[in-house]
């Protein structure tokens, strides 16, 4: 007498049965209410917390201030003198996100070049536990110690320690966007550069070529179009940032945004969001251009070039 067959589904390298798949699948669908629920409590829990009230709006005297705050910013300001100095910031807000950007790359690129994992089996096998391969794994958490602190800390409170540091001014802006963008900027880089395919990597090593060969005429190339196209959209995180760091002091449009909230000076405030808004989506359309032309025109890794 024989046993009847059991018919399995392949999964990988395993053989699932029926009734094990049915009961992985139980399991998932267990977890997955889990989750849920575990979501739905925290939401419940912070709005508590956080006193999230939507019936404010509703409340009379919170509609007499919105009301008196916005029949305020009408008409705006357009006086010559104001709008020439308007355009004056608006300039200054573009020149600290310009230099806050450039200085970032260039402190970014040296942090990320330590901060970016060496992975392959050929380095493995040929430095494991080597001096060299200590001092490797040394200088990568240290720079992923220096990119996270660096992006832990807000543009903000990096301005009001540079504006502390150095005074008032554009200056302490332009430190505080390329203090945060570089922490940024080099955990991006970092990890573009070990998305790199990994076959490349290995084949360059196969011909004998050495990590900063590799480094520039494999992993760069190959993911150049990605690298530029973070970095401009940096800029315009930068952009927007800036807008805001005059609020301590840090120079830009911010500045006089302030000053016109605390005198309210409602119908400047409406020239200067304006005035903000028109900037930021003129940098989202010269952006989204120039990402466009560089993702279109992207630069493939030359192999011979490593032979």
């Amino acid at each position: 007498m024989t046993g009847r067959r059991k018919i399995g589904f392949v999964e990988g390298e395993r053989i699932l049965f029926p009734e094990n798949r049915l009961s992985q699948q139980r399991k998932i669908s267990y977890l997955n209410l889990f989750l849920i629920l575990l979501f739905l409590f925290l939401f419940t829990w912070s709005a508590k917390a956080t006193r999230f009230n939507p019936a404010a709006f509703t409340d009379p005297a919170n509609l007499t201030g919105i009301g008196r705050f916005v029949s305020g910013l009408w008409p705006i300001e357009h006086s010559p003198e104001f709008l020439k100095n308007t355009g004056i910031l608006l300039v200054e807000t573009i020149e600290i996100s310009v230099v806050g950007t450039v200085l970032a790359v260039v402190f970014a690129i040296p942090l990320t070049l330590g901060a970016t994992r060496l992975r392959g089996e050929e380095f493995s096998r040929s430095s494991r536990g080597t001096l060299y391969w200590l001092g490797r794994w040394s200088v990568y958490y240290g720079s992923r110690f220096i990119l996270n602190l660096c992006r832990g800390i807000p543009e903000l409170l990096w301005a009001l320690i540079f504006v502390v540091a150095v005074g008032l001014g554009p200056f302490p802006g332009v430190l505080a966007l390329a203090a945060h963008s570089t922490g940024v900027l080099g955990k991006l880089y970092a990890e573009i550069l070990e998305s790199v395919d990994q076959r490349l990597v290995e084949t360059g090593r196969a011909t004998g070529a050495s990590e900063l060969a590799i480094l520039l005429f494999v992993k760069i190339p190959a993911s150049l179009p990605v690298l530029l196209s973070y970095t401009l959209f940096r800029w315009e995180c930068n952009m927007r940032a800036a807008t805001v760091l005059g609020f301590v002091g840090a120079g830009g449009i911010g500045t006089q945004l302030t000053i016109s909230m605390q005198l309210f000076a409602y119908d400047e405030v409406s020239t200067l969001v304006l005035a903000i808004l028109g900037l930021i989506f003129l940098v989202d359309i010269v952006g989204q251009v120039i990402r466009t032309r560089i993702l279109d025109h992207s630069v493939r890794c030359n192999s011979d070039l490593l032979s």
